[in-house]
């Protein structure tokens, strides 16, 4: 499969541990797999399991549940990418819908996504996040410190403690930052040590 990644793109994810892959999907077809989204999140039931403090709202494992968002984390140039980037073979581990509720101003702190996970020593995981709307700074955009997945001596931060990793860590309050904001269709894949964060969505959508 032609994937589209360039091999700058490859030397870029793997000295920053973040690349942006432009339109993974169309437009279109974002917006046929928003309207799913949103249907399947208001199916959850309001102060469920799937809500964070009414500031997220998560489904996890969608594609056990949803024939139509099977099909996008099924989707086979996602996986090859995945592969290309990580240079070995991957395995999924589960898909979910992350919605930063409208007019929160809650940012997401940075945090090391590895840390929460029950894996013993991977050999690689990474994330990607596809965007099903347009997602500017002000709706909740992440922010990646790149190069900082080589870090390995962090705690796991939880994603509210907006101050701990300055504590921990206080060289990374001068890392430089790349703030990514997405187009609907666009994607970003993201090493599972890569210290990210994400604005509030002060919107209303």
């Amino acid at each position: 499969m032609d994937t589209g990644i360039t091999a700058q793109m490859q030397d870029d994810y793997r000295r920053n541990g973040i690349v942006k892959v432009e339109q993974l999907i169309s437009r279109a077809q974002a917006a046929h797999y928003r309207e799913a989204t949103l249907a399947l999140l208001a199916s959850t039931p309001e102060g469920g399991s799937a809500r964070y403090g009414h500031t997220f709202h998560q489904y996890v494992d969608v594609w056990r549940d949803d024939e139509t968002l099977r099909g996008l984390t099924l989707h086979p140039r996602i996986g090859a990418i995945a592969e290309q980037l990580a240079g070995i073979p991957m395995r999924l581990w589960h898909d979910h819908t992350l919605a930063k509720e409208p007019a929160k101003a809650a940012p997401t702190a940075f945090h090391q996504d590895q840390m929460k996970w029950p894996f013993a020593a991977p050999r690689h995981t990474l994330s990607a996040w596809i965007a099903l709307q347009d997602t500017p700074v002000e709706r909740g955009c992440m922010s990646f410190l790149p190069g900082s997945h080589q870090l390995a001596d962090l705690p796991n931060i939880g994603t509210a403690d907006q101050g701990r990793w300055k504590r921990e860590m206080p060289a990374l309050e001068w890392w430089p930052r790349m703030t990514v904001p997405l187009q609907a269709g666009d994607c970003t894949f993201h090493h599972g040590m890569i210290m990210h964060a994400a604005g509030p969505n002060t919107t209303e959508d």
